[in-house]
């Protein structure tokens, strides 16, 4: 099982926990105590020293280098989202070259609150090819059921490779909503040669709670992090990210089910080895 840590979004700074990482540094620490926690992936969204969000090439290396720095060998997967709408095609297309393995592709456009969440198809097929020639394993958002229909067409026009690492985002806004029930359905869309994990964003801690158990026991994969979620308990609120990534890597040993390392997941997901 792959246990992504997602330790910062693109929220305000604070706005759901006074634990959350927003900081260059603060965001690395973060990244990399999760890492020895059990995490494989971490995911990071790029934070300026003022705390606020940024889709600047720059400060996306600044952070890497950071957790780079410490000998982390965790995949790290660069978020390429609208960064609250602040954020054009070009600022998005060019987190591609950061030099990272993962990078967010989210696979259509939603309604997001009351602003459009503008993933059109020809930035899509631009921003796809962009991380073919860059040698970047796309991680497949689906944010909406019909989503799949693109991923079902960029699999046919060799835009994405198996193995595919598809993610499903459940509680955004104008997306999928908070029913494990569609989850199966989802699944059973997927194209073979796919891992897939859950993406769960809520305050509620059951739901949270029965989501990531439905993808840890049918063969899925599990994301926690203070981007989706904020507590390890119901109303107690998480003291850091790697205490969420602990009660993962807990959980695993309990149920005996091997937690992968980041070669491990490297290998599943079809990613060469970092040099």
């Amino acid at each position: 099982m792959i246990i992504c840590a997602a330790v910062t979004g693109g929220a305000p700074a604070r706005a759901k926990t006074p634990h959350h990482p927003v900081t260059p540094q603060a965001v690395a620490d973060d990244a990399v105590a999760c890492w020895r926690a059990g995490a494989a992936i971490v995911h990071i969204h790029a934070r300026l020293a003022d705390e606020t969000t940024s889709s600047d090439i720059a400060a996306y290396r600044d952070t890497v280098d950071r957790i780079r720095a410490t000998g982390c060998d965790a995949v790290l997967s660069l978020s390429a989202g609208d960064d609250g709408g602040h954020a054009n095609h070009e600022q998005r297309l060019r987190v591609a070259e950061v030099g990272e393995e993962l990078v967010s592709l989210d696979l259509g456009p939603i309604n997001l609150g009351a602003r459009l969440y503008d993933n059109r198809p020809s930035y899509l097929r631009e921003m796809a090819v962009r991380m073919q020639k860059l040698g970047v394993k796309p991680e497949i958002d689906v944010l909406d059921t019909g989503h799949l229909d693109m991923l079902a067409a960029f699999v046919k026009e060799g835009l994405v490779k198996p193995p595919y690492h598809v993610q499903l985002v459940f509680g955004v806004p104008g997306g999928i909503p908070l029913d494990v029930r569609m989850l199966p359905i989802l699944v059973s869309r997927l194209p073979p040669e796919s891992e897939w994990s859950v993406s769960c964003q809520t305050s509620d801690f059951e739901t949270f709670l029965r989501f990531q158990m439905a993808a840890f026991t049918d063969g899925g994969h599990v994301r926690t992090g203070m981007e989706d979620h904020v507590y390890v308990r119901p109303g107690e609120l998480a003291r850091n990210n790697a205490e969420m990534v602990e009660q993962w890597s807990a959980t695993a040993r309990t149920f005996g089910r091997p937690v992968a390392t980041p070669a491990a997941a490297r290998r599943m997901l079809g990613i060469t080895a970092r040099q």
